[in-house]
């Protein structure tokens, strides 16, 4: 994680509201020395949890959930914001960290019985504990969740009810 941990960052204030620090990670996703360096290590961080499928978190989760699945030769779904997956979707309303939101899951697509969630930035945990619900309600067994960043501001704030596996503080 040495190596990970140098990787540069890039934060916009005030960005999407007010308030708000936004880190952006796109700077790891348009170099593929850091990208793979990214992947290669959650890979190797992850493999404890023995997962059989992944649930993405929209959006920044959906690469990271994929290039994972493809390495571990596991599947993967979509947690989306509402009104975005076609078909049968399930949905639950949660607290972030500037607001409220919504987010859906498709329960037909979700194939495997123990997930692990995947998401770009851990902030108040409130994304990925709503997930986890919606994949208990189907009755999956959540083993963990995974993010590339952890805002260390907010961990002392968080009750979550799982493992959960970061790269780095921020």
């Amino acid at each position: 994680m040495t190596g990970f941990a140098s990787l540069p960052l890039e934060f916009f204030q005030d960005y999407p509201e007010p308030g708000v620090n936004f880190i952006d990670v796109g700077c790891i996703f348009d170099n593929p020395d850091h990208w793979r360096l990214a992947i290669d290590t959650l890979h190797a961080q992850t493999e404890h949890l023995h997962f059989d499928f992944l649930l993405a978190m929209d959006a920044r989760g959906f690469m990271i959930a994929g290039a994972l699945a493809y390495m571990r030769g596991v599947g993967f779904a979509m947690a989306r914001k509402a009104g975005r997956l076609p078909g049968e979707a399930i949905r639950i309303d949660y607290q972030r960290e500037y607001g409220s939101a919504t987010i859906e899951i498709q329960p037909a697509r979700i194939k495997g019985q123990r997930v692990l969630i995947v998401d770009d930035v851990l902030a108040t945990g409130g994304t990925i504990e709503a997930a986890a619900a919606l994949l208990r309600q189907l009755g999956k067994e959540v083993v963990g969740a995974a993010a590339l960043f952890d805002i260390a501001f907010f961990r002392p704030k968080r009750e979550l009810t799982m493992p959960v596996v970061t790269l780095r503080d921020v």
